[in-house]
């Protein structure tokens, strides 16, 4: 069963946290122990920059300054293909290195194969990982899991997004439905970053694909899931709820069980 570790008043940031159970071993085989952490990648894009951009004052217009990023998107590419390091707005540098060991007998092209993109931050950019907390942490254990919720849509490659209207994977351990209680919920977060009541889950439709380790099902399109971000109102927040009553061997439980996954958006296909 999921515990919650934290849910904080004042959370300085949007930082989901998971921390699983290990099963790192020593050199005799044995488990070590301990726990390992796992943070949900959110992602902001061009187009919500520009919006936050327009809401802290900014006189360009939306269309001045996605054309802006564009032209330094572009220039950037060519410095890389250059072979030149190049600064990312202050962020950062994203350069070159070696991956692996070289021999004084390769050529310039198979020295050129172990070339790899690295990032370098600023202390800037440092600087702010001191202003951010978690806004939640969850502990797993090693009965059920969620390790991924994933959209089936052509096109569309946003890690942290359900798309309505499209088939939905589901991966994890001991996931398989079953016994008297069981099924896959779509859980709201509140703006304090917790599940809603369970009376404002929204139950999804049975999975076509039930297995210890992936669900398959269909994600409904009559979701009316709305905000206004001209107004400054957030992108709601939504998790996956998996409910059942069989253990890892199939059996059924004295009680149900229940685990959630990381975060996401859900939106409509473009």
């Amino acid at each position: 069963m999921k515990e919650e570790l934290g849910t904080f008043e004042n959370p300085k940031g949007k930082v989901f946290v998971s921390i699983y159970p290990s099963n790192l071993k020593d050199k005799d085989g044995n488990k070590i122990g301990g726990y390992i952490g796992k943070i949900k990648k959110q992602t902001r894009t061009v187009e919500q920059l520009i919006t936050k951009a327009k809401d802290r004052g900014s006189t360009l217009s939306p269309q001045t300054l996605f054309y802006a990023a564009q032209v330094l998107s572009n220039a950037a590419k060519e410095a890389l293909a250059d072979g030149y390091a190049v600064d990312l707005l202050g962020l950062g540098t994203l350069g070159f290195a070696i991956d692996g060991s070289l021999d004084r007998s390769m050529s310039s092209r198979e020295i050129s194969e172990h070339f790899k993109l690295q990032f370098t931050p600023s202390k800037s950019a440092e600087n702010l990982l001191k202003n951010i907390s978690p806004s939640n942490i969850y502990v797993h254990n090693s009965k059920i899991s969620i390790t991924e919720v994933k959209s089936f849509s052509a096109g569309q490659t946003d890690m942290n997004v359900v798309y309505q209207g499209r088939p939905l994977c589901i991966k994890g351990n001991g996931l398989k439905l079953g016994g008297d209680v069981c099924g896959v919920f779509l859980v709201p977060l509140t703006e304090q970053y917790v599940y809603a009541p369970r009376s404002e889950w929204i139950n999804l439709p049975n999975p076509y694909t039930n297995t210890p380790k992936k669900l398959e099902l269909f994600f409904p399109e009559s979701l009316n899931i709305s905000y206004d971000a001209e107004k400054g109102e957030e992108e709601p927040l939504f998790c996956i709820a998996v409910v059942t009553s069989l253990n890892q061997n199939g059996r059924k439980r004295t009680e149900c069980i229940e685990e959630f996954s990381m975060p996401f958006y859900v939106r409509k296909v473009e």
